[in-house]
């Protein structure tokens, strides 16, 4: 997948006629939002910043070769990075005590009956992994359960789904994939209305040829 291909032919805003100091477009735009575990090419703030600026540029180039322009703070709207935080996936958005039976499962499935100290052998791997902001494979590798993170996550997702539901009806969001989904919703209805256009930036000049 390549993230400019996607925000060149995808993302960038569909010039139509211009009225005044804005261009109406001829369908409603589409936003990128990129939600990832802080590590690669998004580790650093820097490193996103990078990603962001380049996916940025490849929209401004799709608009310019339409005759147009787009000011930063539209660029800004369009394309959105986020990272879990310092941990990934699982471990930003659980608890080790979510985890734990989760987890459980699993290893009673691989190896049967477990151990009495399992439970809280399992934790400090958990927390040591969270201390080092690891990947949760190498807790899961430690306790030799090898690599079942497709069937954590399917095992993980009615617990996702109940914290969430608790949340948004405490009103009190917290677990960071569900500030992504709210921010998502948050875009989808804006963009939903009508009469969505794209301001001329302040001293743009049409091309004379």
């Amino acid at each position: 997948m390549n993230p400019q291909l996607i925000a060149r032919y995808n993302i960038a805003p569909r010039i139509g006629r211009r009225i005044n100091d804005r261009w109406l477009l001829d369908a409603t735009p589409t936003v990128l939002v990129i939600a990832m575990d802080a590590e690669n090419k998004w580790e650093t703030a820097e490193k996103r910043t990078a990603e962001r600026d380049a996916l940025q540029g490849a929209i401004r180039e799709e608009v310019q070769w339409q005759g147009a322009d787009i000011g930063q703070d539209e660029l800004d709207f369009l394309v959105r990075i986020r990272v879990w935080g310092s941990n990934k996936y699982e471990l930003a958005n659980f608890s080790d005590d979510e985890l734990i039976p989760q987890i459980r499962i699993i290893a009673e499935r691989k190896h049967g009956t477990l151990p009495e100290t399992w439970n809280q052998d399992i934790r400090n791997h958990l927390q040591e992994a969270r201390k080092d902001h690891l990947d949760i494979k190498v807790p899961l590798g430690r306790m030799r359960l090898g690599d079942p993170k497709v069937e954590l996550a399917e095992l993980l997702w009615p617990v996702l789904l109940a914290k969430c539901e608790q949340e948004l009806t405490e009103g009190t969001i917290i677990t960071p994939v569900l500030k992504v989904v709210q921010e998502v919703r948050e875009l989808v209805a804006r963009l939903s209305g009508s009469g969505y256009s794209l301001p001329v930036p302040n001293g743009w000049q049409d091309d004379p040829s």
